[in-house]
């Protein structure tokens, strides 16, 4: 497969005009302008992604990229298509879209910039009762984990919070990730020169490795 080299500034102009255009008219005499500037440096970079972040961690990651159609049968909003695009780096052998229940890595890029990160899309309530249970045996384990991750790493943490679980016991930096429900580290930036250059993903790679002791404290959470 061919290397990645980097987005193309067609790639985000293609993503402008999507969103500026978002029907299956439009979609169709551009489908062949799609794969060359979308989908396929996308999938050089889901390759040339993985194989960097292998060999930087030790993680041997499979992935999966978002699909340019939107699921809009249950949605108010009935754009058929994405005017972004995302790549899932999660466990191996984690099949369909139980990905989503696992501490993942991910890359989006948009017509405005790119964001990136780790977390959990759809943890299900055992694994956070676990989540929260091996925080409480061992604190200064997770106080240990989490240090610099948003400072200077640069990511933020995010998620929706429970509002009945207590974490009041816990020290300040513990308490916001004991009382998530469902929660994910990330950086978002504006358009640099990075995403247009083959050096995107080495980059990616050495902010990741700040993450990898959380990403590691959550794999080991195996609930029924």
């Amino acid at each position: 497969m061919q290397r990645f080299t980097g987005f193309l500034p067609e790639t985000i102009d293609f993503l402008w005009e999507l969103r500026m255009n978002n029907s299956k008219e439009w979609m169709d005499q551009n489908r062949g302008r799609y794969r060359e500037v979308l989908k396929d440096p996308f999938d050089y970079f889901a390759v040339d992604m993985a194989e960097k972040f292998a060999k930087a961690s030790g993680e041997n990651l499979d992935w999966a990229i978002s699909r340019i159609n939107r699921d809009i049968r249950y949605s108010k909003d009935k754009s058929p298509y994405r005017a972004c695009r995302w790549v899932v780096f999660k466990e191996p052998l984690v099949v369909g879209t139980a990905w989503k229940m696992r501490p993942a890595f991910y890359f989006e890029l948009s017509p405005e910039g790119y964001n990136h990160g780790m977390g959990l899309y759809e943890a299900t309530p055992a694994y956070l009762k676990a989540f929260r249970e091996k925080i409480q045996k061992k604190p200064h384990v997770f106080a240990d984990v989490i240090k610099g991750i948003e400072e200077p790493s640069g990511f933020t943490l995010m998620g929706e919070n429970y509002k009945k679980v207590d974490g009041s016991a816990l020290s300040e930096e513990i308490y916001p990730w004991y009382i998530k429900k469902n929660f994910y580290v990330a950086e978002t930036k504006k358009m640099e020169n990075v995403v247009f250059s083959a050096e995107l993903p080495e980059m990616l790679v050495a902010k990741w490795k700040n993450l990898m002791p959380l990403y590691r404290f959550l794999k080991e959470i195996r609930v029924e």
